[in-house]
């Protein structure tokens, strides 16, 4: 096996542990009240962990033979590894999917540059953020199922 060099391309491993460590900067951030940023990270690893799957398991995409080039857009992401014939049909790949669909709805790339005040507004027009729940609960729930998306991405990155 070759010696890896540095390099500007991102493999399966780098998705994988890149995105364990943004979900554990978003709760480092979420316990410190910083909510948009534990947002920002937590949304990030999902997109890191779908990225991962994808390239552990595509061979096409491993080689460089197929791009990854999806944009930030987790339903596409999904799609792929749907696409891979990684979820087959059970109560738990619908769970993946509700969840990954909802966190799409609330996540976007460019939310890293947002504010938490933006956030909690954007997720109190969505129904998120109510006059019972407030952002922090609420970006603790997005947080937790950011992490099961991520723990069950790591079970299919070992099929």
């Amino acid at each position: 096996m070759a010696k890896k060099t540095a390099s500007t391309t991102l493999d399966g491993n780098d998705y994988r542990n890149g995105a364990l460590e943004r979900l554990d900067d978003a709760w480092i951030l979420y316990r410190a009240n910083q909510f948009a940023g534990c947002v920002s990270d937590a949304g990030r690893a999902v997109e890191g962990m779908l990225r991962a799957v994808i390239w552990k398991r595509d061979a096409d995409v491993a080689s460089g033979k197929k791009s990854l080039d999806t944009g930030h857009d987790l339903r596409e992401l999904l799609t792929r590894v749907a696409d891979l014939g990684l979820l087959v049909p059970d109560p738990r790949r619908d769970e993946l999917q509700e969840t990954v669909q909802h966190i799409a709805q609330l996540w976007f790339n460019n939310i890293r540059f947002a504010s938490t005040k933006f956030v909690e507004t954007r997720w109190f027009q969505r129904g998120e953020v109510t006059r019972k729940r407030t952002m922090k609960q609420a970006a603790e729930q997005f947080w937790y199922d950011c992490q099961e998306v991520v723990k069950r991405c790591e079970v299919l990155c070992q099929k």
